[in-house]
This record gives structure tokens, C-alpha cells and sequence, in this order.
């Protein structure tokens, strides 16, 4: 399932596909945020040629977001 959000790393106006985090992201939010926590996640799928973009959030809650290591490009 996608949501359309406004990701805060890239030009306002415009709504991004978010999806739900996937294991390995999961993972690595569950060792910041905690266990009960990490499920919540999704992820911007928005990219360009630069990469994909890193920005993590809880379902629309952009203030408990932000971006993920560069190895999760």
C-alpha cells in the first residue's frame, strides 16, 4: 500500500509515494526507536539519478521522521 505525503527532502507542493519500510529499514529503526515502534515506518520512494530518497517517517507524522544511513540508498 502507497500513500501520496509531502516529504519535507523534497520541493513542497508536491506528494510523494510513500510504502512501508522493508525488513533491513525495520531493523535499523527498531534499534533507534525501539521494537514496539519500528512497524510504523514508511519509507519516500521518491529518486532521481542522484539515488533513492531516505526519508523515513511513522504514518503521517513527518515530526517522528528522518532520513536513513547513505547504505540504504
Amino acid at each position: 500500500m502507497s500513500d501520496y505525503i509531502h516529504c519535507p527532502t523534497w520541493p513542497k507542493g508536491k506528494a510523494y509515494s510513500f510504502r512501508k519500510v522493508n525488513k533491513a529499514e525495520e531493523k535499523y529503526i527498531e534499534s533507534l526507536r525501539g521494537k514496539k515502534e519500528a512497524p510504523g515506518y514508511f519509507r519516500c520512494e521518491g529518486g532521481t539519478a542522484a539515488g533513492q530518497c531516505r526519508w523515513v517517517q511513522p504514518r503521517w507524522n513527518q515530526s517522528k521522521g528522518f532520513s536513513l544511513p547513505a547504505s540504504f540508498s
